[in-house]
């Protein structure tokens, strides 16, 4: 998510808690009318708010201010939440042994040969990409190696 994505988002969010923290409403009837509506989310669509939620913008925004309200990158992004590190590395140096496998072939010969169990991982999570070792697509369809 770009940095222009994650301004939208925040400005959303505002829009929805400056009512309450400009002491323009009353916070129960305010919260109990917008969490009861659908609303357009910028780059997610249409979603209703509970007002457990609106109130966390709220801690966060009085907090940290605008930036607060900006969605947080993900810490794991680039990285496999289903393999470890080491399983990642294991499952590189067998593709590195079956360079011209299809990948979606190479996918049911890991499963065939216990290498990740059935319903573990998803097809996708097998696409490794390590950065300073083998690109994405490198990995899944040849090896100049």
């Amino acid at each position: 998510m770009d940095e222009s994505m994650r301004h939208d988002i925040a400005l959303f969010r505002y829009g929805l808690i400056a009512p309450l923290v400009n002491g323009q409403v009353e916070p129960k009837t305010y919260l109990k009318e917008v969490s009861e509506r659908v609303h357009h989310v910028p780059h997610q669509g249409d979603k209703r708010i509970a007002a457990k939620t609106i109130l966390d913008w709220c801690t966060r925004y009085k907090k940290g201010g605008f930036d607060a309200l900006k969605p947080k990158r993900r810490s794991d992004r680039g990285h496999s939440r289903r393999l470890s590190p080491d399983d990642e590395d294991h499952i590189l140096a067998l593709r590195k042994e079956h360079p011209t496998m299809p990948v979606t072939v190479f996918y049911e010969h890991l499963i065939e040969q216990g290498e990740i169990p059935e319903n573990h991982t998803s097809y996708f999570t097998t696409h490794i990409s390590h950065p300073n070792k083998v690109k994405t697509k490198d990995f899944l369809f040849s090896f100049s190696e």
